[in-house]
């Protein structure tokens, strides 16, 4: 039996999204952060930034259940949906970020308008200078979803047919990504194109679109494995625990702990979130949880800038209330906001 026709929503990875999210939230608040944490405590909650990688392979794993064995894909229809997803919140917050700059500072120039167009074309990633400082700061990451979901349906018709192209793509995106940056490293590059390398984060999309392979195929291969998710989960807080704060930050470098957290940590995690009944499970499975995944992505794109600053400035300084507010609006926005322009957008023009 394929295990695509037995499973079609998981419940327990919509939830996952939520942990994600709350993870980069405490990273960038970082409560912990004050001279009574212990050390080991502070260099742990450091690492949280994993919860991007979390992301990406999660990305991987579900484009490839949902649109691999479809082909030819219909990628207007494709297209259409991905951007549903993703743009129309973000479009919408980053208007709230120039906004708010703009009435607070009343300065407009043309640096603005650089970073407002490399903002609203989801471009900035591949610039050093505005990597962290146009828009939504943490928006960088939402190039790659774009870059991802726009190429994946030609890395599918290269591994229906050879299965070699799982190794062979991830690699050569990574080679040219460096060999970019090098080429781009002159004096006249003032913007730093694809001097901050993202290339090396390909390696996690495809950990997501191999297990989502191994997922759809479990039956042929007859796999039987017990104790997955708590594997997953024990891989990932033994690499936090251990991961130096100052390795070293070569792309290189970066590459491989990728590999060997989203290989050893994170796929086996989420298997274990699709196969296994466990409390982990059954807790993220929860309607409760499920919403607050659902909601996670807006509270993402909202937990960092303006919103949560005039929640300091003007209701609460206590962190966890400003965590709790965050999670009430986002999933109030997700409610009236996302969900109707979502399917709004599904409807007129994916068909």
């Amino acid at each position: 039996m394929n295990e695509k026709t037995t499973i079609k929503f998981i419940p327990a990875l919509t939830g996952y999204r939520a942990i994600a999210a709350w993870m980069i939230f405490v990273l960038h608040f970082f409560p912990f952060n004050n001279p009574l944490a212990p050390e080991y405590l502070k260099s742990f909650i450091r690492q949280w930034h994993i919860g991007v990688d979390m992301f990406f392979v999660l990305s991987g794993f579900l484009i490839t259940f949902r649109y691999f064995d479809q082909h030819p894909i219909n990628f207007k229809k494709y297209m259409v949906n991905r951007l549903a997803r993703i743009y129309p919140m973000y479009f919408l917050v980053t208007i709230g970020v120039f906004a708010a700059f703009y009435l607070q500072s009343g300065i407009w120039n043309s640096e603005k308008t650089i970073e407002a167009i490399l903002s609203f074309t989801m471009t900035k990633a591949l610039f050093q200078k505005y990597f962290f400082a146009a828009g939504i700061s943490q928006g960088w990451t939402l190039t790659l979803e774009e870059l991802f979901y726009f190429t994946a349906p030609f890395y599918f018709i290269l591994l229906r047919k050879k299965s070699i192209w799982f190794f062979i793509l991830p690699i050569s995106i990574f080679l040219f990504g460096l060999a970019l940056k090098e080429i781009s490293q002159v004096p006249q590059n003032t913007w730093g194109f694809m001097q901050k390398n993202i290339s090396y984060y390909i390696f996690e999309f495809f950990i997501g679109i191999g297990l989502a392979l191994l997922v759809q195929n479990r039956s042929k291969l007859n796999l039987k494995l017990r104790g997955i998710t708590y594997f997953g989960i024990s891989f990932i807080v033994l690499f936090l625990l251990t991961l130096p704060t100052n390795y070293s930050e070569s792309d290189w470098m970066k590459a491989v702990m990728a590999l060997i957290l989203c290989t050893f940590g994170i796929a086996p995690l989420l298997w274990g979130l699709i196969f296994e009944d466990t409390f982990i499970k059954r807790f993220l499975s929860t309607k409760y949880m499920v919403l607050l995944g659902k909601s996670s992505y807006i509270f993402y794109l909202i937990h960092k800038g303006f919103i949560p600053m005039f929640i300091y400035d003007y209701i609460a300084e206590n962190v966890l209330l400003i965590f709790v507010l965050l999670n009430i609006l986002s999933i109030l926005m997700f409610k009236y906001l996302e969900e109707p322009l979502n399917l709004w957008i599904r409807k007129k023009f994916a068909e």
